[in-house]
């Protein structure tokens, strides 16, 4: 495992945009000051802010799709996204200060400033950050969302004046590194993988996400339930610690040995079959407990860690799909950026409503948890059912002609380089030539199966066999 593969110290600056993160909705609670409180600023700017998040971020998954990305990320529109993200927590930071500028006019102008530059923003560091691997994602991601939710945490208990002080050095540092490699024409450009194959862009927008959707359906439900209750409650600890912020840092702590496991299994599945829905069994146990107890106590604060968890699980699901290179960072981050803030928009609206008002919204969200349970433990049990039943192409131990493990690899990468195959057909024929499945590959690469047939077919052709078993024997082969 090479973790530490790719990995640039400026890349932890991505702590700086989670922190700053404007459709994020306990970061907006940093900037809630009496002046807000009493003022019809807030409404405004944060609707605005989702909405144009919602409305761009599908607009620039379309693009995307298209064969737009770099497009979006030309130097010039990186640029001019950074000052205005620059601008509208300016504006943010006047009104939170200042009563001449609480209005609701210079919100929205704030929350569309934003809004564009969030989008903008978070597919070029999702475009940088799509150098890592599912492993290196998980460390890195829960490095820095820690780190992120720390100084979240030191800012909610410092003043307002110190805090602005903070902030305005985290706001250009969210900014700094996509300028840099905009400048560079080097945004996406340490994308690794197979670029010059990807199936899926010939399928157009809708079969692109038809595709992606198979791919991480799984990361990206657990990021908008964690977007939804992360705008449907408020729970301040002590007047000081917001525990939605808490349960981040004990989410990187639970995420960590993760990254760490040694597995047979592709990862991907063994954390949304297995680990996730566990998670959920114990807090459904915990749960059923009468209130006030302590089991109950306990269930509230591992549900925190619980999402926290979830989220960068999510985040790192993401960057994985997006480092197989099968899919735009653009279609990736894009849908990702218009679901957050529609569902934290959502979330918002629903904690205005009576049934989210009642016992500070605890039984409503328990219903929602709820439901998210039980979506987990129903994919992890109809997963088997939805195989092709082609996991394994031979059974362990079934046939004496399959060769170790080295010896498999050595013999397949001489193959591929004999027979001219991509790098990517070359992934994928150590896979087959160790007897694994089509199912099995698309997990352990983070990419559709209708993906890995295609290249199948490829490498079918170009190695001279037509089945499973020819392929077999043709890697046993001295």
């Amino acid at each position: 495992m090479q973790i530490s593969k790719y990995f640039k110290p400026e890349t932890l600056m991505f702590a700086a945009f989670l922190a700053t993160l404007p459709i994020y909705a306990p970061n907006q609670l940093l900037f809630e000051t009496e002046l807000l409180r009493q003022a019809a600023y807030m409404p405004a700017f944060a609707d605005t802010l989702l909405v144009t998040s919602v409305v761009l971020g599908i607009a620039a998954a379309i693009a995307s799709a298209r064969g737009r990305l770099p497009m979006i990320l030309h130097r010039w529109v990186v640029l001019g996204s950074s000052a205005a993200y620059v601008a509208g927590y300016g504006l943010f930071a006047l009104a939170a200060g200042l009563e001449g500028f609480a209005q609701p006019a210079l919100g929205v102008l704030a929350g569309l400033l934003l809004g564009v530059s969030t989008v903008v923003l978070a597919i070029a560091w999702g475009a940088q950050l799509a150098q890592f691997d599912l492993r290196q994602a998980l460390l890195w991601l829960a490095v820095m969302m820690g780190v992120a939710a720390l100084v979240e945490l030191l800012l909610s208990s410092v003043t307002f004046a110190v805090g602005l002080i903070v902030f305005a050095v985290l706001v250009p540092l969210a900014c700094l590194v996509p300028c840099w490699l905009a400048w560079m024409a080097r945004l996406g450009a340490s994308v690794p993988g197979d670029a010059d194959a990807r199936p899926a862009l010939r399928a157009g927008a809708a079969g692109q996400l038809r595709s992606m959707a198979s791919v991480v359906a799984m990361p990206f439900v657990g990021l908008m339930v964690f977007a939804f209750m992360m705008g449907a409650r408020k729970f301040v600890l002590f007047d000081m610690v917001h525990m939605e912020v808490l349960g981040c840092v004990l989410g990187a702590v639970v995420v960590l040995p993760i990254c760490l496991m040694r597995t047979r299994l592709p990862l991907m599945p063994l954390i949304y079959r297995v680990l996730v829905p566990l998670f959920a069994l114990v807090l459904i146990f915990l749960n059923s407990f009468p209130g006030s107890s302590g089991p109950l106590w306990l269930a509230a604060w591992m549900s925190y860690a619980f999402y926290g968890a979830v989220a960068i699980l999510a985040l790192a699901g993401l960057t994985a799909a997006a480092h197989a290179s099968e899919f735009s960072p653009g279609l990736i981050f894009g849908t990702t950026v218009a679901g957050f803030a529609g569902c934290s928009l959502l979330g918002v609206a629903a904690s205005r409503t009576e049934l989210f008002q009642i016992e500070g919204g605890g039984p409503a969200l328990l219903v929602v948890s709820t439901l998210y349970f039980v979506y987990l433990l129903a994919s992890a049990l109809l997963a088997p059912w939805k195989r092709d039943g082609g996991d394994i192409v031979l059974e362990e131990g079934a046939s004496a002609a399959v060769a170790p493990v080295r010896d498999v690899a050595a013999r397949c990468g001489e193959l591929a380089a004999a027979c001219g195959l991509t790098p990517r057909e070359g992934e994928i024929l150590g896979y087959l030539g160790r007897g694994h499945g089509i199912a099995f590959v698309a997990d352990a690469l983070v990419i559709s199966e209708s993906t890995v047939r295609t290249h199948v077919k490829s490498i079918y052709k170009k190695l001279g066999v037509n089945s499973r078993e020819e392929l077999v024997s043709k890697v046993s082969e001295e």
